[in-house]
């Protein structure tokens, strides 16, 4: 099938100023650090670059080599990649080469109206564009038995693809969906599928963990994926195609860091840098999560984000302070996802699956972090909104500059939605017998 690209368009989906510059400049701390993300360079062409990778991918074959005529592709794509249609573009031209019959674009669920309107609008004689939804059952097609033998549903333009090919940003690991650079499970997948994952992230660290993530993979036959890597401005740093395996491995970073410099610190400052679908909720929770990890136990986090869609009701329940649920005591916190789900009031869909809650991922990884530090956050919707989420509100560069005067070190983590790690619940005596 011949692709005609339409010319491509000025990058209109310009970086909101997080000022991460001026949040530098006025802190008053003795110390001062930035945290390393291992990616400086800006990559100038980044459809040019994705095509590039796409033709020499680590331990794989060129992408058109995998390719026969009349098949049926699925991009399974993370919509916080930066400067996204440019990267489907590359991805787009290099299929050109190949007689593929048809190209599905399934976005993620957290994907905003503004980014499924642009590639609707960039690709909309291409390919068919489709938002996830894990409740919808004309959307999800049975896969298969997960490693505990209960039944995993995937979006159904991935399940009957001929070849799937993950679109991601690359994060060391995913603070909230722990998918560990799969970019299909489990946001892809059925509702009651991400109940259960979410419900094992919240096992102490001394138990194990199941994962589904390379079993899912090797169920739908991903064998090749694109993952973008960011630099602290937010911007495209890196573009790297190869198997899954190769891809863990190129991006693999330790849990703890452990040379002497830099330390963690008694104040960690986290900027969200780019757009608006990167100043999110979801993104937040995955940057106070990897912030979490450089700052020294009882210290304090500050979340610089420029986000101005206020939080959903259900976000504010889970997170309020005065909600019932804080008050309920677990003797078991593995019981928490679920408590979570029934606590909501959300049933099942007319099709039988749990009806999916982002707040559930969102205010779970929120949580586990306030609960050992301080959180402070600034926004574009003020100080009320800051406090029905029972965070602290930082409304100025002046009031950063007076709160910073109180520590003796403070470190940097810029574009911190992208330097996901993960944060383990606390070990207790009952954990480690």
């Amino acid at each position: 099938m011949p692709i005609a690209l339409p010319p491509q368009a000025e990058n209109a989906a310009l970086n909101p100023s997080t000022n991460a510059a001026q949040v530098a400049d006025k802190i008053a701390a003795s110390e001062i650090w930035q945290y390393e993300t291992g990616f400086h360079q800006r990559v100038g062409d980044v459809a040019n670059a994705t095509r590039n990778a796409l033709r020499a991918p680590t331990d794989f074959p060129p992408l058109t080599a995998a390719i026969a005529p009349g098949d049926q592709i699925a991009l399974a794509v993370d919509p916080n990649v930066p400067d996204l249609c440019n990267v489907i573009r590359g991805v787009l031209l290099e299929l050109e080469q190949a007689d593929a019959e048809t190209i599905d674009i399934v976005l993620w669920d957290e994907t905003s109206d503004e980014i499924q309107k642009q590639l609707e609008s960039e690709f909309e004689t291409i390919a068919h564009v489709i938002r996830h939804d894990s409740q919808k059952r004309d959307l999800l097609r049975y896969l298969g038995a997960d490693v505990d033998a209960d039944p995993i549903y995937l979006n159904r333009f991935l399940a009957d693809a001929d070849l799937v090919l993950p679109i991601l940003a690359a994060r060391p690991g995913d603070a909230v969906g722990d998918n560990e650079l799969s970019g299909v499970y489990p946001m892809l997948a059925d509702s009651n599928t991400r109940m259960r994952h979410q419900k094992s992230l919240l096992q102490p660290a001394t138990k194990k963990k199941t994962s589904n993530e390379s079993h899912v993979g090797w169920m739908l036959g991903v064998q090749v994926m694109v993952a973008v890597a960011v630099n602290p401005d937010g911007d495209v740093g890196g573009v790297f195609a190869g198997t899954p395996e190769a891809t863990r491995r190129w991006f693999e970073r330790p849990r703890h860091n452990d040379d002497d410099f830099p330390p963690s610190a008694s104040l960690v400052i986290a900027t969200l840098e780019g757009t608006k679908q990167q100043n999110s909720w979801a993104n937040l929770a995955r940057a106070v999560t990897a912030a979490a990890t450089h700052t020294e136990p009882g210290g304090t986090i500050v979340l610089w984000s420029q986000i101005d869609d206020s939080p959903s009701d259900r976000l504010v329940l889970r997170l309020s302070s005065d909600r019932e649920l804080d008050e309920l005591e677990h003797d078991d916190p593995q019981d928490s996802a679920e408590e979570l789900g029934d606590q909501s009031l959300l049933g099942k869909s007319e099709d039988g699956f749990t009806i999916w809650d982002d707040s559930i991922a969102i205010a779970d990884a929120i949580d586990r972090v306030r609960s050992e530090y301080r959180v402070l956050l600034h926004s574009k919707l003020g100080t009320e909104v800051a406090e029905s989420l029972g965070l602290g509100a930082i409304e100025s560069l002046d009031a950063l500059q007076h709160l910073s005067k109180s520590f003796d070190s403070c470190g940097i983590l810029r574009a911190a939605q992208y330097a996901g790690s993960t944060f383990d619940l606390p070990v207790t005596e009952s954990d480690s017998e």
